[in-house]
Parts: structure tokens; C-alpha cells; sequence
């Protein structure tokens, strides 16, 4: 199920600076306390994977994301955050089921899904919000 918050509002990206291929991550980033804030707010679409190293269908999601990467590479910065390590942004963003994906548009959270996702699922879903 994916949850899309209503804040469809085009986003005023003049506030923000533009960005060249050099600035996007190369790769999916592990974020911490200290690099995530950072992170989510620096790029116009970052999806975020929620995950913990006991949770087997986690485990799956990371090579869908490597894929996903490379495909929108200069479009779209990936992250993964354990929560078993950083309980308190797990907390903060309420994540309750993993795998759990939060899209962020410069540190705005704009919507989630819960749940094992295919890549097609997820590009469906990165598109929606590439559109905008």
C-alpha cells in the first residue's frame, strides 16, 4: 500500500540550489543520525529505505535499490537507515513495518510504502513523483 501525503503542491526548487551529476550519490548512502536530516533535505526526491538486519525481506530491497539507483541516477538520491541503530528517526517518522520507504522532497516527507516492493512497483512510484 502506498501512502501519499496531500502535498502536491509543486515545489519552489528556486529556494534550493541547483545540483550537477557530481552532487547526486553515486550509490545507495547508510545514513545515521547525523547525515540523514542532511541528506533528505539536499535533494529534490530522496527515497528512504527503513530497515533492520534481522528482517529478511529487508534484505531483498537492497539490490532492487542498487538497480533503481543506476536507472535514475542525477533524479533520484537513495538511502537506507537501520533502525535498530537510529530508533529515534524511526520513531520520529513513525515506521512501524519493515521494509518501509519514506520520499522525501527536500526534507519533506511526501509519502510511504511498507512492504517487499518490485522494482517496477517502485519505479511506478518514483515516476508519479518525478512527474510533479
Amino acid at each position: 500500500m502506498i501512502k501519499l501525503f496531500n502535498k502536491h503542491k509543486k515545489r519552489n526548487e528556486s529556494n534550493h540550489p541547483a545540483l550537477d551529476k557530481t552532487d547526486w550519490p553515486k550509490h545507495v548512502e547508510d545514513l545515521n543520525i547525523d547525515s540523514f536530516n542532511e541528506f533528505i533535505k539536499r535533494y529534490p526526491l530522496s527515497i528512504i529505505d527503513f530497515w533492520a538486519p534481522w528482517c529478511k525481506p529487508c534484505q531483498t530491497m537492497l539490490p532492487r535499490l542498487r538497480r533503481l539507483e543506476r536507472i535514475y541516477q542525477g533524479k533520484v538520491a537513495f538511502g537506507r537507515i537501520n533502525t535498530q541503530e537510529e530508533e529515534i528517526i524511526a520513531k520520529k517518522y513513525n515506521i512501524r513495518g519493515l521494509p518501509h520507504f519514506g520520499i522525501f522532497q527536500y526534507g519533506e516527507k511526501m509519502g510511504s510504502t511498507t512492504g517487499v516492493q518490485s522494482v517496477g512497483e517502485l519505479k511506478d512510484i518514483i515516476n508519479k513523483y518525478l512527474s510533479k
